[in-house]
């Protein structure tokens, strides 16, 4: 995809496309997308396309955006000092959608993978299995 903010509603409707009106989890869904999608389009210093991935299994939907990359490795999640803000909140509802089931890493020339994992299960893995067990996928 491109890195427009029109990719992000073109995202979203690929998610549907994939998981159907039906699925449970289909708004956090849609909204993980939504941010992840944005902020590759936002924040990434360097030039190139971002790519979009969606995986199920284990009573988890995972979300993985791939960007260009960036001088540092991982977004920030941060407390919103600013109540009246307009932006800086977007991560946090990602984190609080997946339980803490989310992180990034860089892979070959300095592209960034950001990634949630949504319970779509009462029985899905803790956020610290998922997060160790992504780690030893990319180790």
């Amino acid at each position: 995809m491109e890195r427009d903010p029109e990719s992000v509603p073109i995202a979203r409707e690929k998610a549907l496309s994939i998981v159907g009106e039906d699925c449970s989890v289909r708004d956090d869904l849609l909204l993980v997308v939504s941010e992840l999608v944005t902020n590759a389009i936002q924040h990434p210093e360097l030039t190139g396309t971002i790519h979009v991935g969606l995986t199920a299994g284990m009573g988890l939907l995972i979300v993985e955006v791939r960007d260009p990359g960036t001088w540092y490795e991982a977004p920030r999640v941060v407390p919103p000092y600013d109540p009246l803000a307009v932006g800086g909140r977007g991560l946090l509802l990602v984190v609080l959608l997946c339980g803490g089931r989310w992180g990034t890493y860089v892979i070959r020339g300095g592209e960034r993978i950001v990634w949630a994992a949504i319970p779509t299960a009462e029985w899905a893995p803790r956020a610290q299995d998922v997060i160790a067990a992504r780690r030893r996928l990319v180790a």
